[in-house]
Formats: C-alpha cells, sequence, structure tokens
C-alpha cells in the first residue's frame, strides 16, 4: 500500500466507489484502504490536505475520508476547499478523541459526517455507506433525475421500515388495552 494510485479515472471496473483516503499515519491509512478495498471500492491515499488537492485534479472521487489533524493541510482547511471546488462531494472526517476540533465546527463547514477514533470498522462501513447514498439522494433530487432511482424509490427509502410499522401496530395495540383499562375503570 505504500506506493499512492495515481489514475485518471480511480473507479475500477466493478467497484462501488472511488474513495480518497487522507491521513498522515500511514497505519491508519493501510487500514482504512484496505478494508473498503475488501467492501469493493477503490481508494486513492494522501497524506494531507495538500497531497489530497493534488491527487483530486483528472481523478474521479466518490467521497472524501480525512482526518482531522495533519500537517502542512488539516482536514478542515481540507473540507473548505473540497466544498469550494467539488461542493456535492461527501466527506467524513475522522479524528481521536479530546482533539480540538468539535463535530460542531466540521459539520458548519460541510462535512457530511464524523467519526471518532478509535471506531469499529462496522460503524465506519455503515456510516460511510449511508453517507454517499445520502449523497447520490440528494444530487438526484436536485438535478430532477426520473427513472433509476426515481422520485418514488426515493419515497419508498423514506418510509418506515416494516419493524417500525409493527411498533406502531404494538403501540396503538397499547394505547386500545389502556383506553378499554380506562372505560372499564370509570364503570366500576
Amino acid at each position: 500500500m505504500g506506493s499512492p494510485l495515481m489514475l485518471k479515472n480511480v473507479r475500477k471496473e466493478g467497484s462501488k466507489y472511488a474513495i480518497l483516503v487522507v491521513d498522515d499515519e500511514e497505519s491508519i491509512r493501510d487500514l482504512v484502504v484496505a478494508f473498503l478495498s475488501k467492501l469493493g471500492h477503490s481508494c486513492l491515499t494522501a497524506i494531507d490536505g495538500a497531497d489530497a488537492l493534488d491527487k483530486m485534479k483528472g481523478n474521479k472521487i466518490d467521497a472524501v475520508v480525512t482526518d482531522i489533524k495533519m500537517p502542512n493541510m488539516d482536514g478542515i482547511a481540507l473540507t473548505s476547499e473540497i466544498v469550494t471546488q467539488y461542493p456535492d462531494l461527501p466527506i467524513m472526517v475522522m479524528t481521536a478523541f479530546g482533539e480540538e476540533y468539535s463535530a460542531g465546527l466540521a459539520i458548519s463547514i460541510g462535512v457530511r459526517d464524523f467519526i471518532k477514533k478509535p471506531f469499529s470498522l462496522d460503524e465506519f462501513a455503515i456510516r460511510l455507506h449511508k453517507m454517499i447514498n445520502d449523497s447520490e439522494t440528494l444530487r438526484n433530487l436536485k438535478s430532477g433525475k426520473k427513472g433509476t432511482p426515481d422520485i418514488q424509490d426515493f419515497m419508498d427509502q423514506l418510509e418506515p421500515p416494516k419493524q417500525m410499522k409493527r411498533e406502531k401496530d404494538v403501540d396503538d395495540g397499547i394505547q386500545e388495552f389502556l383506553d378499554n383499562l380506562e372505560t372499564t375503570l370509570k364503570e366500576s
């Protein structure tokens, strides 16, 4: 994983997304890249914000995962630049617990998700995929795209899961029971 991947189009045939991983710690970059690769994504790496901006030129990137505290250009400055140059690109920031940067600051400048180190790989994957899917949905809605996926698909995604519907039925059943109990008590 030592040599940086430099391709005109980072997305490999059959891969899900092209993700830029930015962290000054090689071990973290390697771990994230190995994990994302196992999930079918292609990755490009950078050691800091300035390196990341260079690597973004001419490459199709679907998402950025960046550390917040790095030399030369930190994740906050990088995010500000990305939001200016690539406004619809989803960005996830990773930070160690207790760093002086806050989630509020990161989100206020355009970060779509924020995860504290150490994190579980499952949580990381879920949050990353949700962030990318939400971004694609917003992009499709903004462009007024119809077809695949169409607006009805988006509406269906907003529909509560069946389990939640069942829980509502349970809540309604409990409410009906309480109403019947109250009526019974009043009649006694």
